[in-house]
């Protein structure tokens, strides 16, 4: 088991706007692997993400001994028929990207996965960006954040 108590506590901006500027998976996934080398000193290559039909619980996995990541092709079809932002949308891939990178890292662990995953968001997009009020709430806060928040707001 790797040791994450070494996390650094600050901000770059370059995250938040690296982030924006993603226009595919791709540039997602770059953001997150640059935020755990950052923060935990900590990387993986040679991971490779695929999108697959899986139950609706599942937002993604990351099989011990394989080099790849599934992400459920059918929960993000749902986020986008809730018809979120742009931004929201990066920031629900970021955050599940994020989880399943550190179960890639060796993190197997789900209460410290789900932990690390807002620390880092946290330290590296700040405590009011939407992948860290997902990372507190729970990916799947976004197909119901009217309820939770109040509005339509993550601020």
């Amino acid at each position: 088991m790797p040791d994450v108590s070494g996390i650094r506590y600050y901000q770059s901006n370059t995250y938040c706007t690296q982030l924006q500027e993603s226009n595919d998976f791709e540039g997602i996934f770059e953001v997150v692997k640059r935020s755990v080398k950052d923060f935990l000193n900590m990387e993986r290559t040679g991971l490779e993400l695929y999108l697959r039909e899986l139950p609706l619980e599942v937002g993604a996995f990351h099989k011990i001994g394989t080099n790849i990541i599934v992400m459920n092709r059918a929960l993000i079809d749902r986020v986008v028929e809730a018809q979120v932002s742009f931004a929201e949308m990066r920031s629900f891939i970021y955050n599940i990207l994020l989880h399943e990178y550190l179960h890639s890292l060796g993190i197997y662990d789900e209460l410290k996965t789900r932990r690390l995953t807002y620390e880092i968001s946290k330290v590296s997009l700040g405590e009011k960006h939407p992948a860290t009020i997902l990372a507190r709430k729970g990916p799947w806060a976004i197909l119901d954040y009217e309820r939770i928040s109040g509005d339509r707001s993550w601020n």
